[in-house]
This record gives C-alpha cells, sequence and structure tokens, in this order.
C-alpha cells in the first residue's frame, strides 16, 4: 500500500465499494430478471429490459448526476438539521450529513434511505412523517420539504416511462441464471429459535387486523388487550403506538398479582419485549408497558425518558412510594435506548431488585434500592402497553412482542432469545428446476425485519442430485430489481460436492418494496451448474485515476473478531465493555468475515465506524483510559474553542497517529502526511463553535470523532 493521506485511506474503500458491490439493479440492462416469464404482480416500471427503469434506491444513486443531486437538494436538509447525530461523530447512524459530501451521498445510498421511484416512501421521508424522528420544526411540513428534495433528485435520474410490453426490447431477456419467482405468501414457517418457557402472560402480536391483541400463554385467565385510540398493526407482526393504547381488564390483570406478588406468588418477575422507539425525545417517563391505576399509583413500569429505560417498582420496602418510586434509570451517558430495533428485558429479584438488559447485555445499572417483598400489589390495577391506563402519559414507537415472567429469566436464555430475533421465521423456497434440475432448490429463512425491509438468511441448496459444480454470486432481487447494497452472499463462491449444502451462514437485508403480500422475490447467480453468466456490477462514483498495480496478496482486510480485538488493543477499552460489546454483537454480520479484500463492501465500513465509534466514545468518557492514551495535559473541561490553538490540537493528533498509526512503518502513513486531513476535520467538526455553543461535551465529541475517524480507516483496518 502506497503511503497516502488517512482521508484518501478512507475514501478508498468507499470508492472500492461504489465501483465493485451491490449486483445488477434496473436501469436497462435487465439486471435481477429471470430466465422465464415476470409475474404479473411486479410493477411494468421495473421489468422492461431497455425501458430506462431503475429499483429501490436506484444504483449508484444515479451515479455522478444523482451524486451531484444530493448534494445540491437533500444534503443541505441533513446538514443542517441532523448534524447532532449523523455527522460521524454523534450517535446516529448512517451519516448522512458528514461534513464530506461524497461520504454522505453515500451513506445514504448504500443504506437505501431513499427510494427515488416513490420519493414518498423514502426512509428520510417515513421517518419525519410516520416517527416525527427529530423533527425541525412541523413534522408534515418538513416531511414535505425532504420528499421535495427527493423528488428533485429523482427528476434527473429516473425514466418513468412505462415501458411497452409489446416492444421485443422490453422483454425478460434470457441470459439469467434465475429461480423461479416467490412472495412471503409461499413461505412455510419454521422454528422460531426462541425459549418461550412458561410465560404467565404472552402477547406475540401477529394478529395483523381487529381491536384485540391476544394473550396466547397457557395460564390463565386469558389477558386479552383492547386496542384503543391511535394504534395500528404492522406488517411482519407488532403494533405501533401513536397516542393510543393496548390495555387489559383489572380482572384479567389481577393474574399478574396472583402469580407474582401475592402471598403465594414468586415475589421476582422478567419482562421481556422487541421494541422500536419512535425517537429519543420522548419523557413523562413516557409509559412503554404499566400495571397501574394511574400516574401516581403502580405495581411496575417500564418507560423512557429519552435516551433511558426506566423502570419503577412497588414493593414493601419503606423508602419505595406507591407510585414505585424511587425510579431506577439506566445511566444518561450509556444512552442504552435508540430509535431502532431493540431486545429489551427487565428483570425484579429478592437478591438483585431492578435490572434491565438490552439486546441480551446487562446494562451495567445497579438498583440502589433494596428489594423487599411485593405483597402490597394492588389487585384492581390494570396493564397497558402505549400509554398510561388514564391516557395521559404517551409512549410512541412499535412493541412487536411482550412477554411477562413468574420468574428471573437466565441471561443465556435472554442471548437466545436475542439471537432469535424479534419476528416470525419462515422458510422459503427458490425452484432452480430450469436453471439447474428438476426439483433443485434454493431455501432461505426469511423474516419480516421491520417495516421496511426482509432479513434472508442462512441459503441451503439442493442440488435434486447434481454434484461437481460451482456457486458463485448469488443475488436477492425484489419486483425485477437487485437493491445496491447489503449483497451480502455477492461474493459467495461454493464448490458444491454434495447434494444438500449451506451455502453461507449469513443473512442479507432486503427492503421492502410493495408489502409482504405482493412483493416477488427471485434469486440470481453468475455462476449456477453447467451455466456460467456473469452480471457487470452497476458503476457508482468513477474509480480514482490508475495507479501502480499492487500485488492483492499483499492487502488484507482485518475480519470481524481481528477488528475487534485490535480496536480494543489500540484504545486499551476491554473487548467485555457492555457498550462496545452490545454494539459488536448487534454488528458482528456487518463486518467482514475473512480478510479478503476483494469481499469488502460499503456496510462492512459502515460496521467498522459504528464500532470504532463505541470504543472512542469509551475511551474518552474514562478518565483513566483517556489520561493514558492522551497523557494529562490536555484540558477536558474546556470548551471547543480550545481546538484553534496548536498546543491542544498536538495533544489530539500525536497521540493518535503514533498509538494507532506506528512509526517506522514502510507500508503506513506517516503522521506528518495525515496531520492535515485530522487539521481539516478539526476545522469542519468546531465550525462555528463559542465557548457559549461548544461546552466541554462538544469538546469530547469532537476527540471521539477524530478518534473514530483514524480507528475506522483503512490505514488500521488493512494489513
Amino acid at each position: 500500500m502506497t503511503t497516502v493521506g488517512l482521508r484518501a485511506l478512507a475514501l478508498s474503500f468507499a470508492v472500492l465499494v461504489a465501483a465493485g458491490c451491490g449486483g445488477g439493479g434496473g436501469g436497462g440492462g435487465g439486471d435481477g430478471r429471470d430466465i422465464g416469464s415476470a409475474p404479473t404482480n411486479v410493477p411494468s416500471s421495473n421489468t422492461g429490459a431497455g425501458s430506462g427503469a431503475v429499483g429501490v434506491g436506484v444504483p449508484a444513486g444515479g451515479g455522478a448526476v444523482g451524486q451531484a443531486a444530493f448534494t445540491a437538494e437533500v444534503y443541505p436538509l441533513t446538514r443542517q438539521y441532523c448534524v447532532q447525530c449523523h455527522v460521524g461523530s454523534g450517535p446516529g447512524f448512517p451519516h448522512l450529513a458528514h461534513p464530506d459530501a461524497e461520504t454522505a451521498f453515500r451513506a445514504v445510498i448504500d443504506n437505501q434511505k431513499v427510494n427515488l421511484l416513490d420519493p414518498a416512501r423514502s426512509r428520510l421521508v417515513e421517518r419525519l412523517r410516520n416517527e416525527s424522528h427529530f423533527c425541525w420544526s412541523d413534522c408534515a411540513m418538513n416531511a414535505d420539504e425532504m420528499q421535495a428534495a427527493i423528488q428533485t433528485w429523482a427528476d434527473l435520474v429516473v425514466t418513468n416511462t412505462p415501458p411497452d410490453p409489446n416492444d421485443p426490447n422490453n422483454q425478460i431477456p434470457t441470459t439469467i441464471i434465475s429461480s423461479d419467482g416467490r412472495s412471503m405468501l409461499s413461505a412455510v414457517l419454521a422454528p422460531s429459535g426462541r425459549n418461550e418457557g412458561n410465560p404467565i402472560a404472552l402477547w406475540k402480536l401477529e394478529e395483523g387486523s381487529g381491536q384485540v391483541a391476544l394473550d396466547t400463554s397457557a395460564v390463565g385467565p386469558t389477558m386479552n388487550l383492547a386496542l384503543e385510540g391511535e394504534v395500528n398493526w404492522v406488517s411482519g407482526g407488532g403494533l405501533e403506538f401513536n397516542g393510543g393504547k393496548a390495555s387489559a381488564s383489572a380482572l384479567d390483570s389481577r393474574k399478574l398479582h396472583n402469580e407474582i406478588a401475592s402471598g403465594s406468588g414468586t415475589q421476582q418477575y422478567t419482562i421481556e419485549t422487541w421494541l422500536i422507539p419512535a425517537n429519543t425525545t420522548q419523557e413523562g417517563p413516557a409509559r412503554i408497558l404499566t400495571y397501574a391505576g394511574g400516574t401516581g399509583e403502580r405495581n411496575f413500569m417500564l418507560g423512557q425518558v429519552m435516551y433511558n429505560y426506566v423502570a419503577r417498582n412497588r414493593s414493601l420496602n419503606p423508602e419505595v412510594n406507591t407510585n414505585g418510586d424511587p425510579t431506577f434509570s439506566t445511566a444518561d451517558a450509556d444512552e442504552d435506548l435508540q430509535a431502532n430495533l431493540q431486545h429489551v428485558v427487565l428483570t425484579f429479584d429478592q437478591a438483585r431488585g431492578r435490572r434491565l438488559f438490552v439486546n441480551g447485555v446487562f446494562t451495567d445499572d445497579v438498583d440502589e434500592v433494596a428489594p423487599a417483598l411485593l405483597l402490597n400489589w394492588d389487585t384492581n390495577y390494570r396493564f397497558a402497553i402505549g400509554n398510561e391506563v388514564t391516557n395521559n402519559r404517551i409512549w410512541r414507537g412499535i412493541v412487536k412482542m411482550v412477554a411477562i415472567y413468574e420468574d428471573v429469566m437466565s441471561e443465556a436464555v435472554m442471548m437466545q432469545n436475542y439471537l432469535a430475533g424479534a419476528s416470525r421465521r419462515y422458510r422459503l423456497r427458490f425452484g432452480l428446476d430450469a436453471a439447474l434440475a428438476p426439483n433443485a432448490f434454493v431455501e432461505f429463512i426469511v423474516s419480516e425485519f421491520d417495516a421496511y425491509s426482509y432479513l434472508f438468511c442462512s441459503p441451503v441448496l439442493n442440488t435434486a442430485g447434481r454434484t461437481g459444480f460451482s456457486v458463485q454470486t448469488v443475488r436477492v432481487s425484489v419486483n425485477g430489481v437487485a437493491p445496491v447494497a447489503s449483497q451480502s452472499f455477492r461474493m459467495l463462491n461454493a464448490a458444491i460436492t454434495q447434494t444438500s449444502t449451506r451455502l453461507s451462514d449469513q443473512c442479507q437485508v432486503v427492503p421492502k418494496d410493495l408489502g409482504a403480500e405482493q412483493d416477488v422475490f427471485h434469486i440470481f447467480f453468475d455462476t449456477l451448474g453447467d451455466l456460467s453468466m456473469p452480471i457487470a456490477d452497476l458503476p457508482g462514483s468513477p474509480p480514482p485515476p490508475p495507479g501502480p498495480v499492487t500485488p492483492s496478496a499483499g492487502i488484507g482486510i482485518r475480519d470481524f473478531a481481528e477488528i475487534n480485538d485490535t480496536m480494543s488493543e489500540l484504545t486499551g477499552v476491554s473487548t467485555t465493555n457492555n457498550a462496545v460489546r452490545a454494539t459488536y454483537l448487534e454488528l458482528i454480520q456487518a463486518l467482514p468475515s475473512d480478510n479478503d479484500v476483494e469481499a469488502f463492501v460499503s456496510a462492512h465500513q459502515m460496521g467498522i465506524s459504528r464500532l470504532a465509534l463505541d470504543y472512542c466514545d469509551q475511551l474518552v468518557e474514562s478518565t483513566t483510559l483517556r489520561n493514558t492514551f492522551f497523557g494529562v495535559g490536555f484540558n477536558w473541561n474546556a470548551d471547543a474553542t480550545t481546538f484553534a490553538a496548536v498546543g491542544p490540537r498536538d495533544q489530539i493528533i500525536n497521540p493518535l497517529g503514533t498509538r494507532m498509526l506506528g512509526t517506522g512503518l514502510a507500508n503506513q502513513p506517516t503522521a506528518a502526511e495525515v496531520r492535515p486531513h485530522l487539521d481539516t476535520l478539526l476545522n469542519q467538526l468546531t465550525a462555528g463553535c463559542t465557548a457559549a455553543t461548544c461546552p466541554a461535551s462538544t469538546t469530547r465529541n469532537v476527540v471521539k470523532g477524530v478518534c473514530a475517524a483514524v480507528l475506522s480507516s483503512a490505514a488500521v483496518q488493512i494489513h
């Protein structure tokens, strides 16, 4: 590797991804279409070869024209209103407000945040309109503003003329190795992988319609929930709360008291739920789950206060009042609650009191209130989800499952249930009769990941008796178009020596287009059996000018375990640190699985960047670790204008260069080469800062951002 600057190294990954990832997509080349006839419910704008049609997200975002349109129309909005979280140094992901416009563009495209065929269905628009996610004034008006910006972008890169089905140039091409088409309607339910145990109450929330959510536990009486107000069923399972609630009667709710808090009760319990908070600004606390008589009296509660999960529990401890206070809360600095899909478990027992686990990991928060018996729980209270029973503590978000147990769930079971996922899993089989052999097929484990995407996992190939061939490059298309991002099986290259072969243990996120009842999927290949028909990937950003050819054997990318160990070693933050461990477990499938740099895709860099940010966050927030790394001379209580001076800059930049990049290495950028790029980044992150607007907390965030830029760069991750 030549000694180039750090920022150029980091951007080289983006160029590599743009030029080589994805697979197919729409736009005249026929990528993603099947050999046989097109399914009748595939939109005509997605099926015609040569029509100029484009797919979900539009491959490469429309190339150079699309990037220019993004920079002129959408980027000013994200740069102005999303910088607090999505600039690259904040908690938000992806980095769609990054100071570098190209990086922000790639973050939006590679993470499929826009739908240029239907801008109103873009994730950037839906987050504002449907989820009130950090609106800057009026959510509906802000959503319209974002939609208009995306529409202008789409008008420049999308050809809206529907194809003529009688035009021979618009027929499905016969040069694609493809499966039969399938939809979720042909899927078969698969084992969930969960350990259900024996819950007192269980709401799987899979009904999909109606005004009642059914309690499917085996413990009576049945504790069904009546839906009231703004509550809507979510595709793939779950309820979306936007002011309403789901509640049981006092009589039915009494079984919670009887099994847990009565004289014959266990005096302990577990509450397990999968949920998606709509935002991180809700206070009150907003009631996620409550068993109460009103705002000032309850038996228990799980709630939200901004980035914190909070819990209340009534007991015989004289320090605890009838409202279950003092409130137990996760630490402010940890920001355990995020506005994305999370597995949350609250336990209470007579030894440790209240404990919270997020995504299978203990939050490390210790209940300072001594546990006591629950014999004073009120038998007349009601259980509710999404609001207080008196309708005056609204929580907004999606709940996908709730279970209540009369014992304390083990941490092993919590992790098992977290890894099993939130949605029902299905086996979806794609026939390969025409492409391979009669009765041959490839089968995926598929689930509806959330309201906007599916999850395709663990493909298994059954060859109907054939062996002795290879399978290369497997892609998933939706309604005739293969998304650019998240093609996890794109680099697959498997030798088939048995009649049944698991091709991969990975999962791939596939965007929803028309919804589960209408979306049609195809699986297509570059090589399968006797056929080899490679499909050229669509180009993204123009590649850099050709440079000296470096033998590929001399460069490798660290795999997921090596990345984690490297970040730990360089920062001093232990791999067992709860915050980084939770992020690592969440992102493990988004990190490189081997050392082959040719298999590196954009999702890998996004995962590396997010993990690096968490390591740098833990480094900076620990007095001991930051003093060890940066020395004791830097004033962490100074506002961010301190970076106007060379001295404070040196105290941050120099240790990053010597500790993370090393010195005297032949194939590594030097500190002198890195310095200008980090200086520029510091300037960007502190632009417009005053002592009043950028306090000490901003100073720490700036250091985290600069630290993460180095730690996630190719200079560290390539070896």
